[in-house]
């Protein structure tokens, strides 16, 4: 009776083997398996390989929830990565598309040109969604095709990504932040198999993810792990949230009193999903959705004193960060996430307080409009444009050279004709080319793509044939601004920033 058994087992796996040999050009050997891409259909794909969904660390679960990622152990089996992995838990749209979600999510995609160990320049995208919502599903072979291998990832969200609780006892609380430097090492031990280079790594995202390119910056366990750095709208300068475990004297938070307390904030979404004291063994109990769900407004890093030393834009300033190549810049009117943010224009208007008239005369258009349009672009100016400009004047301190860039498309080439380019609007810019119908965005959209292959090809963004793009130093204050036409043009914004700077440097002076 065994052996029609036997058999069939037999011709199963003559059949695998037969399949497996027909696509093992396809097939790429890693630390956590192997894994078998696709080649993606379509001229518009370019003949790009994907493997998608592959994981990176074990699945932080049970007892693992709160705790550093560990390496995905490697399966057996050649694994079909033909399918992103679900995205980490995150508050469910009304309204929405059902995406797969998942507690076990730490998975990342590869597009490559082909597997021939050419040793392309690598793009490392971190996603946004203010640490809250998102994923590494983007639509990688727009710029795989043109000769890079790109890559994506997954981390951590909301409070089971950045965390405090007093009972867990844990030195560190941003474990999204800790997934992002074990995708980097993963990255840096694999690479070469996916025919990129180990030695020339571009890390870059928008919104969350230029701020986590920038804690990556000043994180001591990322070093080495990422040999160039572009941060699209981060916000290095926004006050974070606080442990115990951070350094004193501490910076004070936007409304000049005391910084927030980690603890407290984690308290009270715990407090939200189960009443009365609980312990880390119950805390893992937890039901992971309730708890992220439970969280209100963009979920914010903390400076733990461990995988975040300090504020990132304080460490800047002293000269702590990744001495590699640095691009960063904002849009015209990043404001318009601040309906998104949890922040409202009474709630800005008070943290600002005595400030707050004399900032807002910085913005005279504005509130010809309407007071509500210069609160929010002010907001926007405050939490992001700030931020680029501080960042990119102190890479001289570890003597590397920055770039800085302001998106600002006319009211024409913006949809629903936001009163300049909207926060966010540079992902679309990159990732939309393909689908866009206005000729000005995807022009732009094109451009923005050679300038960031450049910088990742040769660590400078001068693509050839494009206006020259000159790294930035304080005294000259010249930017790269985009828009329907691109140059370079000095002292953009520079009375607002100016005003900002002072009240930040106000803000973190001991």
């Amino acid at each position: 009776m065994q052996a029609p058994f036997r058999l069939l087992r037999t011709l199963m796996a003559l059949f695998l083997m037969a399949q497996l040999s027909a696509n093992a050009a396809d097939a790429v050997q890693t630390t956590s398996g192997t894994f078998l891409g696709d080649t993606l259909p379509g001229p518009e794909a370019g003949g790009v390989l994907a493997f998608k969904g592959m994981p990176y660390a074990e699945p932080p679960v049970g007892a693992k929830r709160w705790q550093a990622p560990k390496p995905a152990r490697a399966a057996r089996a050649t694994i079909a990565a033909g399918g992103f992995g679900p995205a980490c838990l995150q508050p469910r749209a009304p309204g929405s598309d059902a995406m797969a979600t998942s507690e076990d999510c730490l998975t990342l995609n590869v597009w490559t040109p082909g597997l021939d160990r050419r040793l392309r320049p690598v793009l490392v995208w971190i996603h946004g969604g203010g640490f809250r919502t998102g994923s590494g599903n983007i639509p990688g072979e727009l710029l795989a095709k043109q000769d890079a291998v790109v890559v994506s990832l997954n981390y951590r969200l909301g409070p089971l990504g950045f965390f405090a609780h007093p009972a867990l006892g844990s030195k560190v609380a941003n474990f999204g932040l800790k997934d992002m430097e074990l995708a980097l090492t993963w990255v840096r031990d694999n690479i070469i198999n996916f025919g990129g280079n180990p030695h020339n790594v571009t890390i870059f995202g928008v919104s969350a993810g230029g701020q986590a390119v920038n804690m990556l910056m000043v994180s001591p366990s990322a070093r080495g792990l990422f040999d160039k750095a572009i941060a699209q709208s981060g916000y290095a300068t926004w006050p974070l949230p606080r442990t115990a475990r951070a350094p004193s004297p501490a910076p004070r938070a936007m409304n000049m009193a005391p910084a927030d307390s980690a603890e407290a904030i984690a308290l009270a979404v715990a407090a939200k999903v189960k009443s009365g004291k609980l312990s880390a063994r119950s805390l893992r109990k937890l039901d992971g959705q309730t708890l992220v769900d439970a969280h209100e407004g963009f979920q914010m890093p903390i400076v733990d004193g461990t995988s975040l030393p300090e504020e990132p834009a304080i460490l800047f300033d002293r000269g702590a960060q990744a001495a590699v190549p640095y691009l960063t810049g904002g849009n015209s009117f990043e404001g318009s996430v601040m309906p998104a943010s949890g922040i409202t224009p009474e709630s800005f208007s008070a943290d600002l307080g005595a400030d707050l008239d004399p900032l807002l005369r910085e913005y005279p258009n504005d509130m010809a409009v309407s007071r509500q349009q210069a609160l929010q672009r002010l907001f926007g100016d405050n939490r992001y444009v700030l931020s680029a400009r501080y960042l990119a004047s102190r890479m001289g301190k570890v003597g590397a050279e920055s770039w800085l860039y302001y998106i600002d498309l006319g009211p024409a080439q913006n949809p629903d004709r936001w009163p300049g380019t909207p926060h966010g609007f540079d992902y679309v810019l990159l990732f939309g080319t393909d689908k866009e119908s206005n000729a000005a965005r995807r022009d732009l959209g094109v451009r923005l793509q050679q300038y960031w292959l450049a910088f990742a090809r040769k660590a400078r963004p001068e693509p050839s044939g494009l206006p020259f793009w000159p790294a930035y130093l304080p005294e000259t204050d010249r930017w790269m601004v985009f828009g329907e036409r691109d140059g370079e043009r000095t002292g953009v914004i520079k009375p607002k920033l100016d005003a900002l700077t002072a009240r930040h440097e106000r803000r973190v002076a001991h």
